[in-house]
């Protein structure tokens, strides 16, 4: 992703806007938080503030950037959140789960790039010969060290299966909504 991008440090800094979309930064602000040169991060931001990539606003003589919210770019901002701090921190959780996992996604806010400082991440998981309480548990720590909570959904195999089957409400928004992806296929089991 970095080579696509123009090299590790853009990565970050384009990675560290739309992981925190609702969030508008300083260069300067930006640049300590990505561990990027403060020169070379206000060229960038310049640029893609002028290509369409981030929305800027000046404040007391400071130009201040965030996401843009342009719908056409939800593509790159799902890609960029699939690499996100959450899903990072939710994967490896998921990896140490000792039950077996067919598969996990975050869905709602945090996956559509529209989570704010207040909101859950919301988690599916399917997964056989477990609990839902356990499971909230396992991913308790993570919501301790996002300061937000992890919100575990949880569905056997056979229950996701009879859900779709149903057109359940719920597994039918989820369905059509963006996700991260984090282990296995979401919409391949049926």
């Amino acid at each position: 992703m970095s080579e696509l991008l123009g090299g590790a440090s853009r990565y970050q800094a384009l990675r560290r806007l739309y992981e925190n979309p609702e969030r508008r930064f300083r260069v300067r602000e930006l640049a300590s938080e990505a561990g990027v040169d403060p020169g070379n991060a206000s060229r960038w931001l310049r640029r893609w503030a002028e290509v369409g990539l981030l929305d800027a606003s000046t404040e007391r003589g400071q130009t201040i950037y965030s996401a843009s919210s342009d719908p056409a770019l939800q593509s790159l901002r799902t890609l960029l959140q699939q690499d996100s701090e959450t899903a990072r921190l939710v994967r490896e959780a998921l990896e140490r789960f000792e039950d077996p996992v067919a598969a996990a996604a975050i869905f709602g806010s945090t996956a559509r790039g529209e989570a704010s400082a207040s909101s859950d991440v919301d988690l599916l998981m399917i997964a056989d010969g477990t609990s839902r309480l356990k499971a909230q548990a396992h991913f308790k720590n993570v919501g301790r060290q996002l300061a937000r909570p992890v919100n575990v959904l949880l569905y056997t195999p056979n229950e996701w299966r009879k859900a779709r089957e149903a057109g359940d409400t719920l597994v039918r928004d989820i369905l059509s909504q963006d996700l991260i992806a984090l282990k296995g296929d979401i919409h391949a089991l049926a």
